[in-house]
């Protein structure tokens, strides 16, 4: 094959990159696109991303990962969009919710009966999962090839630092400003983009893991050579301070920034995937003495930027308080169990929670607080779907996990890239037990991003 022609086959998949990787850079920008209309604009942007690549593989381009490869996932993520359609569809009124018929009653009028109370939320619901399975879907294909997953991982280590950057320069300014808003909520956290620091917590240490593991990636063959830890160890901060100095930089500012959160379950969550993160790769580079000797190093790093942007997350794990705006998050999650007890197969419909739960609130919750979120993600969808669809989804996620895990545990060379994604699992799975980040477009987007280029990376090379 001729370089032209190979240089066209290549030109594809270059602007396919870019443009997933623009979406990935863009979601957090408008307040985490949890509004309208830049969700909206990430579904087209994703749609149009997936057009582009269906035409190049009708003209000829290879299907990177065959669909066979992920038969399971691929089949359950299925399954769950064509459930949450079935949710909005007109049904017999016998197996749709009650209220369109007292509707109908009260409006004198014969209404369409559903499953879903909300069609527009659930329609805009199964929107934002298509966008997120295709961001999945495109980084698995565009991937495939070590040297592309690294620029991957290298581009979400950078947008992480970016936003922790505008976060610090914001929050060193007065923190008054979300963007063009006054800020409105959490005034003495670090938030970036984002309303919700907790979200931005779960944002901010999926890139410290991108950051950590590229730090990991540039010094793992020193700790390979033949010389006595005092050497390797000064090989490695000569490295750190001189080809590594960006990603080094990149590490200390997102992690202030993410400590400077002060999002308890956030920094906690984190630190628990950034020692696993680090378990599943220790001894591969030297032995359990070199890699006691890193860890040393990076907890210096951590060390110092719980010294420079700490102070308010150790006071708020001072407290004894477990009130959430003088919510307990136990009274919240007992409403939401009762939501789940009246429909516990077919669900309310995606996205229909806060139209739902305030049917269920009892005296334990003051009406002034606006419950529109469960704060555990499994008993929201759970809620939402059905217990079979939401066992599905999450079944999905964890088959992706294990896919992960089975190339960690196969490959000899860049085997960081899939443990990248077993980490990421692990810190959205713990946080999604006490709070919601992943049903906030920009972390899931971002999530989505990393397992792609990480299950791509979890088959041999040949």
């Amino acid at each position: 094959m001729s370089t032209e022609a190979v240089s066209e086959r290549q030109a594809p998949s270059r602007a396919l990159f870019f443009i997933v990787v623009s979406l990935v850079a863009l979601a957090p920008l408008p307040l985490a696109s949890n509004r309208p209309l830049p969700v909206a604009l990430l579904g087209f942007g994703a749609g149009a991303a997936l057009l582009l690549w269906s035409v190049s593989i009708a003209r000829g381009a290879r299907i990177a990962v065959p669909p066979a490869r992920i038969a399971w996932p691929l089949g359950l993520f299925a399954a769950v969009c064509f459930w949450i359609l079935v949710q909005w569809l007109p049904l017999p009124a016998a197996w749709s919710d009650p209220i369109w018929v007292e509707a109908g009653k009260a409006l004198r009028a014969p209404l369409a009966s559903r499953i879903t109370v909300n069609p527009e939320a659930t329609l805009t619901g199964l929107m934002r999962l298509l966008t997120y399975g295709i961001v999945f879907w495109l980084t698995l294909q565009l991937t495939r090839e070590a040297e592309e997953a690294r620029r991957a991982l290298r581009a979400a280590a950078f947008i992480g630092a970016a936003y922790a950057s505008y976060g610090l320069i914001a929050y060193l300014l007065g923190n008054h400003w979300l963007l063009i808003y006054p800020k409105w909520a959490y005034p003495d956290a670090l938030t970036s983009t984002f309303v919700n620091r907790n979200s931005f917590a779960t944002f901010a240490g999926l890139s410290l893991l991108c950051a950590v593991s590229l730090l990991l990636d540039g010094s793992g063959h020193i700790f390979s050579l033949r010389r006595s830890i005092r050497q390797k160890l000064a090989l490695v901060i000569e490295h750190m301070l001189n080809d590594a100095r960006w990603v080094v930089l990149a590490v200390l500012l997102i992690a202030i920034a993410l400590l400077l959160t002060a999002s308890r379950a956030g920094v906690a969550s984190s630190a628990v995937a950034l020692f696993f993160l680090f378990a599943l790769r220790q001894g591969r580079d030297g032995g359990l003495r070199s890699a006691l000797a890193m860890l040393a190093l990076l907890s210096g790093l951590l060390a110092l930027a719980l010294t420079i942007g700490g102070s308010g997350l150790m006071e708020r794990y001072a407290r004894d308080d477990v009130w959430l705006n003088q919510v307990k998050r136990t009274d919240i999650y007992n409403t939401t169990w009762a939501v789940i007890t009246s429909n516990p197969w077919t669900g309310t419909g995606l996205g229909t929670y806060e139209d739902v739960v305030t049917g269920y609130r009892d005296g334990a919750i003051d009406m002034r607080y606006k419950l529109d979120k469960a704060h555990n993600s499994y008993l929201e969808t759970i809620a939402e779907l059905g217990l079979p669809a939401a066992l599905a989804l999450h079944g999905a996620l964890l088959l992706l996990a294990l896919r992960a895990a089975k190339g960690l545990s196969e490959r000899r060379r860049n085997r960081g890239l899939p443990a990248i994604g077993l980490a990421a699992t692990l810190l959205v799975a713990l946080h999604a037990l006490v709070d919601f980040s992943l049903q906030i477009p920009a972390v899931a987007i971002f999530y989505s991003f990393i397992m792609g280029l990480s299950v791509s990376q979890s088959w041999r090379s040949r």
